[in-house]
């Protein structure tokens, strides 16, 4: 990256508060974190409800930052190029998006209740397969992550798949307005941070901010099999649906796995092919047909597209699969959850060959509000409905969990308070040939368990 510090000034409507430093210093880094060791580096410091980073300032001139915004009407440290504006997380977005205008790449933007991050993850996969493609890593997905992400564009990038996440109303709007996407892409509407927007019709509104930096010729791709998302019409840009009902522009049939992988027979308005995935579950071609929508928009064959999707490896606790040395076999699910995910996560697990029991051990769902018993209870249905083996369900929310399944006829539950009594107790319920899902909101830090049932092979 190169900014030169007029630039940064007008991106985000600053003053320079000690002019003798402006000079001809190249930007070529952009950080907010006054840890990080960068050289050429202009520094933002960023402020929320329990921290402030202005207190930091003085420290980054040894660090290589040449300059810094602040919201302080003072300098601070007379070494650095001192720049103010109203508000530095707002400056952050600002000077993100006129980055971000530098490159006139397909860029892709990413929304939905789950399966943000597998969409992702396949969608890049796929457009690899013609472009070298730049990505959201981690969870680099909110207001601070989406800028982050921008600013790690370079020239060798070809094309752009940027996730957006959110938990409250006008997120996405900023986030979308910030990308500039020609293509959105919807996975669904859940129940995820339905505390804090109210109902799923609220979280429909909240995710269709994603149109609000749309470009109105682009394209926007939505899971037509989701209720919600199907009736959407009259839309001011063309949207195309992708699922598994023959109704859907995009859609799939004869869903098939085998060890690691699943394959389906898939139609697209071009034609017909059979595509396969290093993944389980029909969730995940889901996530392929919307990424195969994606990349026939930009002109990929379906070869490849075929060349693309081969490329896609499952992401560390992202449905990842291992066996242990005890000849155990486990699923790793545990990034996060959803009463969505949650149900998915368990029709892979049944469905997943296995010579022992079928175990899934289930923990709190967070950010579910006063709904939280209803949908902790669900997905102890769900686990009874569909035949899972045994039930394990830990945490203080997930007693809801744990009541579902036995008042549904499950088989065999157990429950425990905390991680540490089921740790304590899980050697007498783990036997060889078992294969065992692990699922959790990430707060619940289930990879503490996971370490303890045994090593890798």
């Amino acid at each position: 990256m190169e900014l030169n510090l007029q630039e940064v000034i007008a991106a985000v409507g600053g003053k320079c508060l000690n002019p003798k430093k402006l000079d001809d210093t190249k930007i070529k880094e952009i950080t907010t974190d006054s840890r990080q060791h960068l050289q050429q580096s202009l520094f933002i410091p960023l402020k929320g409800e329990r921290f402030d980073a202005h207190d930091f300032i003085q420290s980054v001139y040894e660090k290589g930052a040449v300059a810094t915004l602040t919201m302080n009407e003072k300098v601070q440290d007379p070494r650095l190029c001192t720049i103010y504006v109203k508000d530095t997380n707002r400056a952050l977005l600002d000077l993100a998006c006129f980055y971000r205008k530098k490159f006139e790449i397909p860029v892709v933007g990413i929304t939905g209740s789950v399966g943000k991050t597998s969409t992702k993850e396949i969608i890049a996969a796929v457009l690899s397969g013609k472009f070298n493609v730049h990505k959201t890593e981690g969870n680099f997905n909110n207001e601070i992550g989406l800028p982050l992400t921008l600013f790690r564009l370079r020239e060798s990038h070809k094309a752009a798949v940027i996730e957006m996440g959110m938990n409250h109303f006008g997120e996405i709007h900023n986030l979308s307005t910030c990308a500039l996407p020609q293509v959105g892409v919807i996975t669904n509407i859940g129940t995820s941070h339905i505390e804090n927007l109210g109902s799923r019709e609220g979280i429909l509104k909240a995710k269709l901010e994603l149109l609000d930096g749309l470009a109105t010729e682009g394209l926007l791709v939505v899971n037509g099999d989701n209720d919600l998302l199907e009736g959407l019409k009259d839309l001011p840009i063309h949207t195309v649906f992708y699922g598994l009902s023959e109704k859907n522009d995009y859609f799939a049939k004869n869903i098939r796995s085998e060890g690691e992988y699943t394959s389906a027979d898939i139609s697209t308005p071009r034609g017909q092919y059979t595509i396969c995935i290093r993944a389980l579950g029909e969730h995940m071609i889901y996530n392929t047909l919307a990424a195969i929508a994606v990349a026939e928009y930009y002109g990929l064959t379906e070869e490849e597209i075929k060349i693309g999707l081969s490329y896609y490896t499952p992401t560390k606790m992202r449905m990842h699969i291992t066996v242990l040395e005890n000849e155990i076999t486990v699923i790793d699910d545990t990034y996060n959850a959803s009463p969505d995910s949650m149900c998915a996560a368990l029709k892979v697990l049944r469905d997943y060959e296995t010579s022992g029991k079928r175990i899934a051990v289930l923990g709190d769902m967070f950010e579910m509000g006063k709904f939280a018993p209803d949908l902790h209870e669900k997905v102890g249905i769900s686990a009874s409905e569909l035949n899972i083996d045994v039930l394990c369900a830990v945490g203080q929310l997930a007693t809801h969990i744990f009541e579902g399944y036995q008042k549904h006829g499950g088989k065999e539950a157990y429950y425990y308070k905390d991680k540490e009594a089921f740790i304590q107790d899980m050697k007498n319920r783990l036997q060889a040939g078992d294969t065992v899902l692990f699922k959790a909101s990430r707060g619940m830090h289930f990879e503490e368990m996971l370490a303890s049932v045994g090593k890798v092979k």
